[in-house]
């Protein structure tokens, strides 16, 4: 909207700059042609009454005065009379040079003793002590005083005899061309303000109308990455032929995501179901056997083998696809991590707080922040939590002192069962399916695990998570 607008303020001011442009250069050449006009009458009337003898020049006058001073206001005064001039501007010197030089032009010769002036009609004096308003209609207020606002009134004087100045004064044809032309005026200012404001109504419901789909899209595809239990129904097909192909394809992507879930539980059951009947049964027929040493071992292998195949059902399960999100309170969670390791023997750290509670699932993310202490605590001891709330992302950091891990594994250590601990002892080291829970339960909630070696020494592992 904010482009649109600002779109048409420049097209607005650009069509003005060239029309305004344009219609300057159209009043300068009238200018010129009403100055030669003017210039060429009145040199005319100057003329015809020079012609006639003294005697006859007030029947000339009467003639002009009885024809309703249809073009000028013609008097023969005993001495020049004092115009008071209008305001000084570049549009008026110009005119009344234009006007002198098509004076030369007409006569030939420069008019000696010409003088030329713009005056207010309301203050203008005709004789001597004689204004223009005092005068009769039918001499010249009917031609040379405009309602409901006066023009200029061209006044021109020049001696034609001892004793004798002709006085001429006259409106131009276009009366208010000496005034000045305003770039932008109080009707184009409200003319633009009433298009914006409609331009902004019409543009705020046609972006709402091209925006909703889009909301909404976004809404669904925030709760397919991070709340499956979420009520998923597929999109409204609706808006532009854009959005209405982008719906069509997420619809399908969320079916086959949704599909993709429910046949990896039901692949996990089986599994489970499957392996641990046998195991079972295995486990059973080796206590029946006589004590030896392929009894301790195949027993020990037996245990091995359903840690193994535990771990590898927590790991399908790890992102707790059935646990509701609810508001989570990251400084008491934080809290009870301390209480309880320090029940073990354990002393941790805790900096920094939480603003605001955490949307998520408390159970899932509470078993991913367990996993890395317990790494920490077994690799690292010294463990320290450090929390960094911001408006757009939470930071848990999980920091210990330990030896850290090269940097070539830093990737390699989410797969599952890899371990640093390299003895075949679940107990010294895990099934190492801890950090591939954990990286599976931040991803569900739309966030991202990383590891990095401190400067010195110790490791320290980062879970993101979005403010959504």
């Amino acid at each position: 909207m904010m482009f649109m607008v600002a779109g048409l303020l420049l097209a607005f001011l650009v069509s003005n700059t060239l029309w305004f442009n344009v219609l300057e250069s159209r009043r300068i050449e009238q200018g010129k042609e009403m100055a030669r006009d003017m210039a060429y009458s009145i040199a005319s009337t100057m003329e015809f009454i020079r012609s006639y003898p003294r005697e006859y020049r007030h029947i000339i006058l009467n003639q002009f005065r009885d024809m309703g001073g249809s073009r000028y206001l013609v008097s023969i005064n005993a001495e020049y009379i004092d115009v008071d001039p209008i305001y000084e501007s570049e549009r008026k010197q110009t005119f009344l040079e234009d006007f002198n030089g098509a004076i030369e032009e007409k006569i030939g010769s420069r008019l000696e003793g010409l003088k030329v002036e713009f005056a207010d009609p309301l203050e203008l004096r005709v004789y001597n002590g004689v204004k223009l308003v005092d005068l009769p209609e039918r001499w010249a207020q009917n031609s040379l005083i405009r309602e409901p606002e006066p023009a200029p009134v061209l006044v021109a004087q020049v001696p034609i005899g001892e004793g004798e100045w002709l006085y001429l004064a006259g409106l131009l044809r276009e009366p208010y061309y000496l005034s000045e032309a305003r770039y932008l005026s109080a009707d184009q200012v409200l003319f633009v303000l009433i298009m914006l404001a409609i331009l902004l109504v019409v543009s705020w419901f046609m972006v709402r109308w091209l925006t909703r789909p889009l909301m909404k899209l976004a809404s669904a595809a925030r709760h397919l990455g991070t709340d499956l239990e979420y009520d998923l129904k597929p999109l409204q097909v609706e808006g532009s032929r854009e959005v209405r192909e982008t719906a069509i394809a997420f619809n399908f992507m969320q079916e086959r995501v949704l599909r993709f879930i429910e046949d990896r539980e039901r692949m996990f059951s089986a599994i489970s179901h499957d392996l641990k009947t046998p195991i079972t049964r295995l486990r059973l027929r080796s206590e029946l056997m006589p004590e030896s040493d392929v009894k301790r071992k195949m027993i020990v292998d037996l245990e091995e083998l359903d840690a193994m195949v535990k771990g590898a059902l927590d790991l399908g399960k790890s992102t707790d696809i059935h646990e509701s999100i609810h508001a989570i309170n990251i400084n008491q969670l934080v809290r009870t991590f301390k209480d309880e390791f320090k029940l073990m023997g354990t002393d941790i750290e805790i900096r920094g707080i939480a603003r605001r509670p955490f949307f998520g699932k408390p159970l899932a993310l509470k078993r991913a922040i367990s996993n890395l202490i317990n790494n920490a605590i077994f690799y690292g001891k010294d463990v320290r939590l450090d929390l960094v709330d911001t408006r757009s992302e939470l930071k848990i950091y999980v920091v210990d002192k330990g030896p850290g891990i090269p940097e070539e594994k830093l990737e390699k250590v989410f797969d599952p069962y890899v371990r640093l601990e390299s003895s075949r002892n679940r107990n010294t080291g895990g099934a190492g399916l801890g950090l591939s829970i954990a990286r599976n339960i931040v991803h569900a909630h739309g966030g991202r695990l990383q590891l990095r070696n401190r400067v010195g020494s110790g490791l320290e592992a980062a879970i993101i998570l979005p403010r959504i």
